[in-house]
């Protein structure tokens, strides 16, 4: 494992350390007094998933745990990307499927969901840049919308400070790739467009 990958993956348990410990507190002072509405629901650490080489979110899910959004900070090192890459990201998605419990850990099996990414930076655009000719690129470079499916297994509910843990995947392609995979699909796979990522999550 390189020393930058290394670095990465200890910075990435660190932030969800951190945040957790801190929202853990504040979880369980909310037991005493009343938690307030606008506190996130949990929070999450991911390592890759096209959305960061690591990056960290928070987020809410509406009362049957249907429905799920989150917002997303995501960060690719010069060593990886050839240059710092920040990024945020709005994630929404759907659990369609009822969770189904296995002993001591429960499985939700499959959620569908749409995000939308910006990457920050001069190198990055929404809009073509002037000193281009019109309709020079067909795209964005900056702005991003995606679909990704997800699976995860957590950890049965607790009454105080963290209610859960879980650890999940998802697999993810943005628009411009399944565009470009629409019209190639004689050179490009389906494993030539996806990103894997794999997270952690801790539910207050």
């Amino acid at each position: 494992m390189s020393k930058s990958l290394f670095r990465s993956l200890f910075y990435l348990a660190i932030c969800c350390i951190t945040l957790c410990i801190n929202f853990k507190a504040t979880a369980q002072d909310s037991f005493v007094k009343k938690r307030h509405p606008l506190l996130p629901h949990h929070v999450k650490a991911q390592f890759a998933g096209g959305i960061g080489f690591v990056s960290i979110g928070a987020g809410y899910a509406n009362k049957k745990e249907k429905l799920e959004g989150d917002i997303f900070y995501g960060y690719v090192p010069k060593s990886i990307g050839g240059l710092p890459i920040h990024a945020l990201t709005a994630k929404f998605a759907w659990w369609p499927i009822k969770t189904i419990p296995i002993h001591k850990i429960e499985l939700k099996p499959l959620a569908a969901g749409l995000l939308v990414n910006y990457t920050f930076g001069k190198q990055y655009f929404s809009f073509s840049p002037r000193y281009y000719p019109f309709n020079y690129y067909d795209h964005p470079t900056a702005l991003h919308a995606g679909i990704f499916i997800r699976s995860q297994l957590q950890t049965r509910r607790k009454t105080t400070g963290i209610k859960q843990w879980a650890l999940y995947y998802e697999l993810l392609t943005y628009d411009v790739e399944l565009v470009s995979y629409l019209g190639n699909t004689h050179a490009l796979k389906p494993t030539d467009i996806l990103s894997l990522g794999i997270g952690i999550k801790a539910k207050f």
